[in-house]
């Protein structure tokens, strides 16, 4: 599922955490809204936010599910953790699908010494993996990665049963839109952006052997 990645501030955590909020395109809490779909059919709502943090800062993404989905207990929630440099230090996920039960996806990277990931199998069956490279992306933080880096085009994504390396896809312009594509193996995520100052994820898409999930931007605000 979703390879990549996932506690608020009460406060600005100092000068070092204010230059951070202020050298990236989007606010401090900014919060943002979306509605999901799976195969053409509605899910619920999604919805993004982004903290600084100390030393960095924290991303989350939440699924509300509705109608059949809520029914059936589907359940997605993520949390990702990014230094400075933006790359993934901490990431979680938690994924419950209907018939089968809840997988976690744990990832983090170890200083100077790469990085390593788990899931945990609804049956409790763990497995792992490990890395000498410690520069990779999550999802969640590539979302926000490329807001912030837009000329990015190589990346490492936190997927199982190893990372994902390649190379960004720049879709053509959409009605004032620009996108990126992520596709290796099963492994799918593609992502629009308003070309403002913001640079605003109006539209994401993500998928793997569940099938493909869209996700379209319904509002837009800040928490604080």
């Amino acid at each position: 599922m979703l390879w990549a990645g996932w506690g608020l501030v009460g406060a600005l955590l100092g000068a070092g955490v204010l230059a951070q909020a202020q050298g990236v395109p989007w606010p401090p809490g900014e919060r943002l809204g979306y509605n999901l779909t799976w195969q053409g059919i509605g899910v619920g709502k999604v919805y993004l936010s982004a903290d600084p943090v100390e030393g960095g800062w924290r991303f989350r993404l939440r699924l509300e599910p509705t109608g059949l989905a809520k029914t059936l207990g589907y359940g997605l929630e993520s949390e990702s953790q990014v230094g400075f440099d933006f790359i993934t230090d901490r990431f979680w996920q938690n994924l419950t699908e209907p018939f089968k039960g809840t997988t976690r996806l744990e990832y983090e990277r170890q200083e100077n010494s790469g990085s390593w990931a788990r899931v945990i199998h609804p049956d409790g069956r763990q497995t792992s993996w490990s890395s000498a490279n410690d520069q990779i992306l999550d999802q969640l933080a590539l979302i926000y990665y490329l807001r912030w880096r837009p000329d990015t085009r190589q990346i490492y994504a936190v997927d199982y049963p190893k990372p994902a390396q390649g190379r960004l896809e720049v879709l053509p312009t959409n009605n004032g839109l620009v996108g990126y594509r992520f596709a290796r193996d099963d492994v799918l995520i593609e992502v629009w952006y308003r070309q403002d100052a913001r640079r605003t994820p109006v539209r994401f898409v993500f998928g793997r052997d569940f099938g493909r999930l869209e996700a379209t931007i319904i509002e837009t605000g800040n928490g604080r």
